[in-house]
């Protein structure tokens, strides 16, 4: 199983290259490029990669093949994968993301080639749906999955509960760690609050803290007082 210098993530929304390169990284393990709800294209994805100094995960538009084709081709460490619903679902994503014999994906002259990329890049699959959850056990076992990533917020809404500190959210997120340690794969989740930090599992191998956007709100708070 891959693991990372620190757990701790910072997921990106909306900053560039260059803000990123002044960003301070001495305490993260990786990064998180958001192009589902971030502003980014796939085409942002290269001038981020040149400065980052952690790995870079992006966490995909949708699972469609083509799009994680091209994602994949810029040289990232690996994708997480949203409104992941079921198994079958998973193992469409792992013929996407492989190449053959594993999978369908086609190769090239591509940005992960010429700058030496990851030759098997990490596929999480996000537990973020009731369907996912229930089958969470036979997609932590599916091979090709390298790992099971909480999104507890659209997970609270598909559950039909309050927020994703709710009891239900939480002790899901329980189970989501528990199978991936059932099955040697990552287990990572999305955070954005305090409060929730708290209530995730401790040992989670991947933990996106915060956002820029909130990075940048607290450190005005903390200049201007």
């Amino acid at each position: 199983m891959t693991s990372f210098a620190d757990p701790r993530g910072l997921w990106l929304c909306l900053i560039g290259p260059d803000a990123l390169e002044a960003l301070p990284t001495d305490h993260l393990g990786w990064l998180g490029v958001d192009l589902q709800h971030g502003r980014y294209e796939v085409s942002d994805l290269a001038g981020l990669l040149r400065v980052a100094r952690v790995p870079v995960l992006a966490r995909a538009a949708s699972g469609d093949a083509a799009h994680l084709a091209r994602v994949l081709d810029t040289g990232v460490a690996g994708v997480i994968v949203p409104g992941v619903s079921s198994l079958a679902e998973a193992q469409g994503l792992v013929g996407a993301v492989r190449f053959p014999p594993e999978g369908r994906r086609s190769t090239g002259l591509t940005r992960s080639v010429l700058v030496g990329g990851p030759g098997r890049p990490l596929l999480l699959a996000m537990v973020e749906t009731a369907g996912a959850l229930d089958d969470v056990g036979a997609i932590a076992a599916l091979d090709g999955v390298d790992g099971l990533f909480v999104g507890p917020y659209d997970l609270s809404l598909s559950l039909g509960r309050p927020g994703p500190t709710d009891a239900a959210v939480v002790a899901a997120a329980a189970r989501v760690r528990e199978a991936a340690r059932a099955h040697g794969v990552l287990a990572g989740a999305f955070s954005g609050d305090r409060a929730l930090d708290a209530l995730l599992p401790a040992d989670l191998d991947l933990l996106a803290v915060d956002t820029d956007v909130t990075l940048l709100r607290v450190g005005m708070d903390a200049v201007l007082g």
